[in-house]
């Protein structure tokens, strides 16, 4: 006999449109990681006086642990109070934007580092670094750390919120799969990833970023209805289900008095 509940049914819906959803960090996280070891790579074409070219990255978590209490007791409480809706959808976008403008200020940097490299455009292997400064690769880990804080967190509480009780670790399993692919895709091209055409790479994600940033923000615009009526409608059949139970205890009790 079929058992499940048509809000069982529902609810798993919610589940498959969440990982259409999801399909979007992919693009995300190669904004946030770059193509294989490009921004490494770009760390040491520059002047860093000493300094590993693999320090930088740890800036990415620095600037998220900074970054969430401020957003958490400054700006959202603040923007509560000026009475600003900061949907989730919006939130999203202004990470997804952000990793698009981190990858458009390292197509920057590399241009940069071309035109002022003894090597002109094979600067990566260049005996004689950019004189560039290597602290300006923060900017990149700096701006995706701000992006993750907005479009990933905001993601985990999706993905929580609207799983059903019984699938929560299989929604979260599916959305950490999209870093699995991006880490596919990033291996890939790694190969590709040569002088002296590094410029594209960061050019390209900016712009596919900053572009499904517009698609997603366009797609989910009445993300937050949908999610407040998956709610409501969940409560609903919560209640439902307790009454249901408490008819069958009264009838239970009735048979016994009776007897």
């Amino acid at each position: 006999p079929i058992d499940w509940t048509a809000q069982e049914v529902d609810d798993y819906k919610s589940v498959f449109t969440q990982c259409v959803m999801f399909s979007f960090w992919v693009i995300f996280n190669l904004s946030d990681s770059g193509l294989g070891s490009t921004l490494t790579a770009q760390a040491g074409a520059m002047t860093s006086k000493g300094i590993p070219n693999d320090f930088f990255n740890n800036f990415n978590q620095i600037a998220i642990v900074v970054a969430i209490p401020i957003l958490d007791y400054i700006v959202y409480p603040l923007l509560r109070k000026w009475k600003i809706n900061f949907k989730p959808v919006y939130k999203i976008f202004v990470g997804f934007m952000l990793g698009a403008t981190a990858s458009g200020v390292s197509a920057i940097l590399q241009w940069r580092i071309y035109k002022t490299s003894p090597c002109g455009y094979y600067a990566t292997d260049c005996p004689e670094p950019s004189p560039l400064t290597a602290w300006l690769a923060i900017i990149n880990y700096g701006l995706c750390a701000l992006g993750e804080c907005f479009c990933y967190t905001t993601a985990y509480e999706i993905a929580y919120t609207r799983a059903p009780d019984n699938a929560k670790g299989l929604v979260t399993a599916l959305f950490l799969f999209n870093s699995a692919i991006s880490s596919a895709i990033s291996e890939g091209v790694s190969g590709a990833m040569k002088d002296p055409n590094l410029i594209w790479p960061f050019t390209g994600i900016s712009a596919v970023g900053g572009f499904f940033a517009f698609v997603f923000l366009f797609c989910y615009w009445n993300l937050d209805k949908t999610m407040a009526k998956e709610d409501a409608e969940r409560e609903t059949a919560r209640q439902s289900k307790i009454t249901e139970i408490d008819k069958a205890e009264i009838q239970s009790l009735v048979r016994v008095i009776s007897k």
